[in-house]
């Protein structure tokens, strides 16, 4: 087996993901994940094509361009959403998909169709998530308020993938919309609701973003990363944002914001909490809510999160496929 990995020199003085864990994490993904979770898998770390994950990413995209049928695992209805296209956007970002890609041009024509242009946002769900199981934070009613009515989750990452496709857009309309996110992000408080920065994140790293802008969007995930990154390895077991939620490799800009003591502690943390499935444990859970639905999606939503905890831990040099453990 051929794996993709980058080290450090100081790689042997850290704790590292070794032989043995690496194989149960790959085991997990080939007999228990998604397709498109094993796929990812085999781009990253096996020389694996962007054309296996295009056609595994491909059975999500729906008629009118848009992503859905449960690629937001915690959202199992079949209706496209905008949060569902973003992570259909974010696995066409990872493999490098050129902007002509015919999906990515597809999914660009949904988010021109579905961009509300009174309030300048992406609702984050539509009331079609109703038609089947989903975790309670996605219940249509009150998603407004939950999500403060999409300003920032999920208009910002997706505002990013306008810039990085904006061939297609209207140049009059990428301006306005661009002016009102970031005054937006501005003016809104630092301390954040969590989620919201993340998608600064996303859009700060959007190619053919303008300089200035991406300046006003990292300025602003400067000052809210202290605020909102949990560095007390107490509290991780908890739905939190942890220091390699935002730092997800060396070189990152919130480097200079979020301890760097801590972004180690945490890989540490990682490797130390794989399941002996090969897997990591989540901290969320909704089978309160329908078990039988639950059991899906925490499958789905494990596959997911081992290949990130994967790419995330390559990035920092603490996997080495080739030892024991």
């Amino acid at each position: 087996m051929r794996v993709i990995l980058s080290y450090p020199t100081d790689t042997m003085a850290r704790m590292l993901l070794r032989g043995d864990a690496f194989t149960r994490a790959r085991t997990f993904l080939f007999e228990q994940a998604r397709p498109l979770d094993r796929e990812r898998f085999r781009f990253l770390f096996e020389g694996g094509s962007a054309a296996g994950v295009l056609r595994e990413l491909a059975a999500f995209q729906n008629d009118d361009g848009g992503f859905g049928h449960a690629l937001e695992p915690d959202l199992r209805c079949a209706a496209s959403s905008a949060i569902a296209t973003w992570h259909g956007f974010a696995v066409l970002r990872e493999i490098g998909a050129a902007a002509d890609e015919p999906m990515a041009r597809r999914a660009v024509d949904y988010l021109l169709a579905t961009l509300d242009r009174e309030r300048w946002v992406w609702p984050i769900v539509p009331a079609a998530v109703e038609d089947a199981p989903h975790a309670p934070w996605w219940t249509h009613a009150g998603i407004d308020e939950a999500f403060d009515g999409s300003r920032i989750n999920p208009t910002a990452s997706l505002l990013g993938v306008l810039h990085e496709h904006a061939e297609q857009v209207p140049a009059a309309l990428l301006a306005e919309l661009t002016e009102r996110v970031l005054a937006r992000v501005e003016s809104a408080p630092d301390a954040l609701p969590m989620n919201d920065l993340p998608c600064l994140l996303a859009l700060a790293a959007a190619r053919h973003l303008p300089e200035p802008a991406r300046a006003r969007v990292e300025a602003k995930a400067l000052r809210a990363a202290p605020l909102l990154v949990a560095s007390d390895p107490a509290d991780w077991t908890a739905y939190v944002l942890q220091p390699l939620d935002v730092v997800r490799a060396p070189g990152s800009f919130l480097a200079a914001v979020v301890d760097e003591a801590a972004v180690q502690a945490n890989l540490d943390y990682w490797i130390s909490r794989q399941s002996p499935t090969g897997s990591w444990p989540l901290t969320w859970d909704w089978s309160f809510v329908d078990e039988r639905a639950w059991a899906r999606a925490k499958l789905d939503n494990e596959g997911c999160v081992t290949v990130d905890r994967l790419h995330t831990l390559s990035a920092w040099g603490r996997v080495d496929a080739g030892l024991g453990d």
